[in-house]
């Protein structure tokens, strides 16, 4: 078996979550290590995320808020978190450090985080923006696209994007400028973040509270009578109205939320989104 940690490699490509690192590895090559950073952080705390303390903030809040399986957070959630920083810690200073993003807050807070954890490091550091890149190499005057997140373009397009679309080394003035943007995010106390107008910003947790009851209410139109309607439906009906890129764990917890607060009935128990079913009052 090759030792991953000891072999030679032509560069080590970072990226917010592990859906778009398997397509990564797919595009890329063996050449390439790939690693994939087991979190998504448009929801949740990242108030001094960079510290155990902060972690541990986080940990605890995706425990308490979030509908995973029992001692995931513990036994999978944080091992993997901790495992991912000791292989960004453990890269050698000579390999280049490639960090993907895209137009959406996950994956442009994991940009800023990822840069500050990185800034002792001596090595190069470039980074590429999926969307862009994509638009740039893929658009025609007939089709258009906007994939807003890494995950949604197929693996040999990222090869394609990698290949022509790597951005200059980053000068140590960008550098630093991420990484002064990163403490600035990581002094919030807020737990929803969206990518508007080239920012980051910073939205209270009812945020698309408004568009779950609208979504219920499109379904409950098209019933010859209303009725429960699964969750999982309606978080479906969501992501087709949604402009945003959120996580379907963070929906689901806010319709529990609007369950508690009177706006919707709940027939069965809320396990998980498709064991239990909602309708509006």
């Amino acid at each position: 078996m090759i030792n991953t940690v000891d072999r030679e490699f032509e560069a080590v490509h970072i990226v917010c979550g592990e859906s778009q690192a398997g397509s990564l590895r797919v595009g890329l090559g063996r050449e390439n290590r790939i690693i994939g950073f087991p979190d998504f952080f448009a929801v949740g705390p990242i108030w001094k995320l960079h510290q155990e303390g902060g972690r541990k903030c986080r940990y605890e809040w995706l425990r308490d808020h979030l509908n995973y399986p029992d001692d995931f957070i513990k036994e999978e959630y944080e091992r993997r978190f901790s495992k991912t920083l000791t292989k960004i810690d453990a890269i050698p200073n000579h390999v280049p450090i490639i960090i993907w993003t895209a137009e959406n807050a996950d994956e442009q807070t994991g940009l800023r985080y990822l840069l500050y954890l990185l800034k002792e490091k001596a090595n190069e550091v470039s980074f590429i923006n999926t969307t862009t890149a994509y638009q740039d190499l893929f658009n025609t005057r007939e089709f258009q696209y906007f994939y807003s997140h890494t995950s949604e373009v197929e693996p040999e397009k990222l090869n394609t994007i990698y290949q022509n679309k790597l951005q200059k080394p980053l000068t140590a003035e960008e550098r630093i400028r991420f990484e002064k943007e990163w403490i600035t995010l990581s002094d919030t106390k807020g737990v929803v973040r969206i990518w508007k107008n080239d920012k980051i910003r910073e939205v209270g947790e009812g945020h698309f509270d408004e568009l779950i009851v609208a979504s219920a209410q499109i379904l409950h139109d098209k019933q010859s009578k209303k009725d429960f309607i699964k969750a999982a439906r309606i978080i479906a009906e969501v992501y087709s109205h949604i402009e945003s890129n959120i996580s379907d764990t963070f929906l689901e917890y806010r319709i529990r939320s609007l369950i508690c607060n009177g706006i919707f009935e709940i027939k069965g128990i809320p396990k998980t989104m498709r064991h239990y079913s909602v309708k509006l009052r």
